[in-house]
């Protein structure tokens, strides 16, 4: 009877230790990760416009949160350099989620 009770807490210590394991992984894998705000105009724009802050996009849609990788290479990106951190970057030329033009890259 006693060797069962062992064997139960050694189950169940074994299953603690592994989900904790997962549990920290998860949160170390999305650590790292950065939210971004994205249009999602669909097929008839295709601006591919993303920023820091939540506005709106070179086509006049609301950005929404995402949490995919910012885009490495787009057209277009925030002219207002060290005066703001909007991050706005886009494929079409139009005005950044601060307003004001955007230049190419």
């Amino acid at each position: 009877m006693l060797k069962k009770w062992y064997q139960y807490i050694i189950i169940v210590a074994m299953l603690v230790f592994i989900s904790t394991g997962y549990l920290l992984h998860i949160s170390d894998a999305t650590a790292d990760k950065k939210k971004i705000f994205v249009c999602y105009c669909g097929k008839w724009c295709e601006c591919n416009f993303e920023a820091n802050k939540f506005g709106k996009c070179v086509c006049g849609d609301n950005l929404f949160p995402s949490d995919r990788r910012p885009a490495e290479t787009l057209k277009y990106q925030c002219g207002c350099e060290t005066e703001c951190d909007c991050g706005s970057k886009s494929d079409k030329e139009g005005n950044c989620v601060c307003g004001k033009p955007m230049k190419e890259t």
